[in-house]
């Protein structure tokens, strides 16, 4: 070994440091997640349980750049896909670890890029080629169904060109009613989902059943609907009940202080008016994009200047305007001034209200959303809104549900009597629920449990005897198909079905051992019938974790030489 390889990769700060931060996340791999404890302070501060990178990362003090790039990549794949994360932070430690091999054994800095590039290609690939449609991981259910001799019907799958509307079709007898084939249709169509829902649930049982219970309220609400809107979906985490009185309503569920009980029983059972606030609810607040003219003095009346402030006035105008409409409830998508929500008598308003919430019940009521309070008039007033008390989930606030006719909106109701269960509940929730919209959405699946990253370390180990004959490019490879070695014994070993680490490493060497002597019914005979994975989640997370480190391998490597990817004076140097 070259004393400047050696010094290279020494050098290369940031990679060993990316590798550090995601060896930590290394329990959250797989279906069984060890929390984690965390504590702000030592004298008996704040204190925090975490189950995902997500929430590891926002809660730990994130210093220098590779911190801050990792949270960044983690919460932009966490933004669209609500999983895979735990992948991504695995896979960005191990191939951290790769590179710093490769220049280790002098392995210049565009040879690493370029041939973790070509394996990353062979593992999407391996994805695009055995990936199996969710038609036929349902169909696998159904055949063993035996449909009724009376009916003498048949249940076939059918090809659907949009994912999205995945249903199946039921032939029938000249005998079997309309109205029995629509039934039997939407009973198939919930059987269908209900198992998708299964393969892709991974351990978490009771929340994805709150999902399936969403998916089901939403079609009710709307018969042509059949697949899970996620924009109508919203969560309300309810602390003190047990977790068995989590639950799916109709219509949008909130909580309101106990002081505002009153209020919510004045309210009740009226047809209520509603304004809609896009923005925050507050003197102060102006609108994005506002520009202040400049040069401009305001002359106020000097003699109510001492007596009455700007935003005492505020407030009193904002009464006067809810009053004069008769508004019930308010809508705010943003933050409520404290002294008016105090001021409110016989009007909830209600903050941190999602966009699309507003814009449903814009729909269904008819109410235009406004910047500002001021503007409201008659025209942007909606009404058909009811407010309805839940007394059968009672915890430290009052839980109301408010509803209007014709809307699919649903609320998944989250309890727990640990409050510090609360966030993993819900982050539970949101998985499960973007993991079913997504397979929808695919109308593919890979298997899970580690099959697709077995058929990766084949086919890289096919590549490299077929496709290369350059020795350092063999390298690479080779070093790829161990990190994978080493994400699929860890995942064993998460689950549970290996005892150690080694004994996890060494099942993985023998069944690739035996795939490549031309079994290849042993990783498809793998105990993980049953475990699915998203296709595009996992391809993202790939390449959002191999980006990441090819961008601290070249951030490290401008820092130590000075020199830009492409100039070939990186071997060359001398470190003194």
């Amino acid at each position: 070994m070259s004393g400047s390889a050696t010094v290279a990769q020494r050098r290369h700060i940031g990679l060993q440091q990316l590798e550090a931060m995601a060896a930590s996340t290394r329990a959250f791999l797989g279906p069984n997640k060890r929390m984690k404890f965390i504590r702000y302070e030592e004298d008996g501060g704040d204190a925090v349980l975490v189950s995902t990178c997500p929430r590891l990362l926002e809660h730990i003090e994130l210093g220098g750049s590779v911190g801050q790039l990792l949270h960044e990549t983690v919460r932009a794949q966490q933004k669209v896909f609500h999983s895979g994360t735990g992948a991504l932070m695995f896979l960005a430690g191990v191939w951290s670890r790769v590179a710093l091999e490769c220049l280790n054994r002098g392995i210049s800095v565009s040879d690493i890029k370029a041939t973790m590039s070509k394996g990353l290609e062979v593992c999407l690939e391996v994805c695009k080629q055995s990936a199996v449609s969710v038609q036929d991981v349902s169909c696998k259910r159904l055949k063993e169904c035996k449909p009724s001799p009376a009916l003498k019907s048949e249940v076939q799958c059918m090809d659907v060109e949009h994912p999205h509307n995945l249903r199946l079709t039921l032939k029938h007898s000249r005998h079997f009613s309309m109205d029995d084939a629509q039934t039997e249709n939407a009973k198939t169509a919930l059987d269908d989902v209900s198992h998708i829902a299964e393969v892709v649930s991974h351990g978490c049982k009771a929340s994805m059943n709150l999902v399936l219970k969403a998916w089901k309220l939403q079609s009710t609400e709307d018969a042509q609907n059949r697949s899970l809107d996620i924009q109508k979906l919203v969560t309300c985490s309810i602390p003190g009940p047990p977790e068995e009185h989590s639950c799916v309503l109709h219509g949008y569920v909130t909580l309101f202080s106990v002081e505002q009980a009153s209020t919510v029983r004045h309210l009740q059972g009226q047809a209520i008016n509603i304004a809609l606030v896009n923005g925050d609810l507050c003197e102060k607040y102006r609108h994005v994009g506002f520009n202040r003219p400049a040069n401009v003095t305001h002359i106020t009346d000097f003699a109510n200047m001492s007596s009455v402030s700007l935003e005492e006035r505020w407030i009193e105008n904002a009464l006067k305007i809810l009053h004069e409409f008769s508004v019930g409830v308010v809508f705010v998508s943003g933050v409520v001034d404290a002294k008016l929500k105090e001021r409110c008598s016989n009007v909830l308003v209600v903050e941190g209200v999602k966009s699309s919430v507003l814009k449903d019940f814009s729909t269904c009521t008819g109410a235009v959303p406004v910047s500002y309070i001021t503007q409201l008039d008659e025209r942007c007033v909606g009404r058909g809104v009811k407010v309805i008390r839940l007394r059968e989930i009672c915890g430290e606030h009052e839980s109301v549900r408010i509803v209007t006719a014709s809307s699919s909106l649903v609320t998944a109701v989250i309890t727990s009597s640990v409050p510090a269960k609360l966030q993993i509940l819900e982050d539970e929730f949101w998985s499960c629920t973007h993991r079913l919209h997504q397979a929808l959405a695919d109308g593919k699946l890979l298997r899970g449990a580690g099959v697709t990253e077995l058929l990766c370390i084949h086919q890289l180990h096919q590549y490299k005897r077929t496709e290369t004959g350059n020795p350092q490019e063999n390298v690479v490879l080779e070093l790829m198909a161990e990190a994978w070695m080493d994400y699929v014994s860890t995942l064993m070993l998460n689950s549970g079905s290996m005892s150690s680490k080694t004994e996890a490493w060494t099942a993985v060497a023998h069944q690739m051992r035996l795939y490549k002597e031309g079994e290849p019914t042993v990783l498809a005979s793998r105990d993980t019938d049953g475990v699915y994975d998203n296709v595009t989640v996992k391809s993202e997370a790939w390449r959002r974790a191999l980006d990441l480190v090819f961008i601290v391998l070249q951030s490290d490597t401008e820092i130590i030489t000075g020199v830009g990817e492409g100039e070939n004076l990186y071997n060359e140097l001398m470190y003194l």
